[in-house]
């Protein structure tokens, strides 16, 4: 794996053979306390912070100071049919190994259908507390993030075909940035690297190239955040969970004035 997270491949057309860079794309396979949890595609990029992020979204840790240690390690697939991955074993304290087994074993419980039966519709959309009521940025501070959005794409600036996330603080200051094939990932990352450096998601604003799904919705109120704005149109069911919890929803079009959907 290259650690720009993209590799260079060879195509061919009517003009002869050439050479592209495109991102790559592994699966990790996440443990928890050597217990299998999850298998996500990523991009092999910012692993840690998006195992941490990941982590903190699903309710497995509230703070990073319940992770012992996270063990990465590379696998080359030497199984017949099983690509080169990633394994993550989180070690986690007493108490968020107790709160994971209680998630773990609903996860097992559920249907592999996706939203099916009463125990996934619960699990698909938990109960979360709303947010403090905090301010928004202003349509300028959202245009400027806007415009300064590609710069930060390291990754989308080589291979495109990739999402990001960038992290503001309350008043609209740049903090970091995250990149995945995944927009879930993407966030995921974003939030495992403010964590990593102790910083506070709370009141903070998020902006992400994809459009606003209601999973995105639920990371950044388990994070805390006061406002995600997306640069592509969000979804109904996301302005509605927007709504319930109190954060700051909106879309910043290409060539219109912000959306808010409050």
């Amino acid at each position: 794996m290259n650690k720009s997270g993209t590799q260079q491949l060879h195509y061919t057309n009517e003009l002869g053979q050439h050479q592209i860079d495109l991102v790559e794309e592994v699966p990790i396979a996440i443990s928890v306390n050597d217990l299998n949890y999850a298998v996500i595609l990523i991009t092999p990029v910012d692993i840690e912070a998006f195992v941490i992020g990941f982590a903190h979204s699903e309710g497995l840790i509230e703070h990073t100071n319940e992770i012992l240690d996270i063990d990465i390690e590379t696998d080359s697939g030497q199984q017949e049919g099983v690509p080169t991955h990633i394994t993550a074993n989180l070690k986690l304290t007493g108490r968020a190994q107790h709160r994971s087994s209680s998630i773990m074993r609903q996860r097992k419980g559920a249907s592999g259908c996706g939203l099916c039966g009463i125990e996934a519709i619960e699990q698909s959309f938990p109960c979360l507390a709303p947010l403090s009521p905090a301010p928004t940025l202003t349509d300028e501070q959202w245009n400027t993030a806007k415009e300064q959005f590609s710069n930060h794409q390291l990754v989308g600036g080589i291979s495109g075909a990739i999402h990001g996330a960038m992290l503001m603080d309350p008043q609209g200051t740049f903090l970091c940035f995250a990149e995945d094939i995944g927009r879930h990932n993407a966030l995921d990352k974003l939030i495992g690297k403010a964590l990593s450096t102790s910083s506070n998601l709370k009141g903070c604003h998020i902006l992400m190239s994809s459009r606003c799904s209601t999973e995105l919705i639920l990371k950044a109120v388990r994070g805390q955040v006061a406002s995600l704005g997306h640069l592509a149109s969000p979804s109904t069911l996301a302005v509605t969970q927007a709504k319930q919890y109190g954060l700051h929803l909106i879309h910043i079009p290409r060539r219109a004035a912000p959306r808010h959907y409050n």
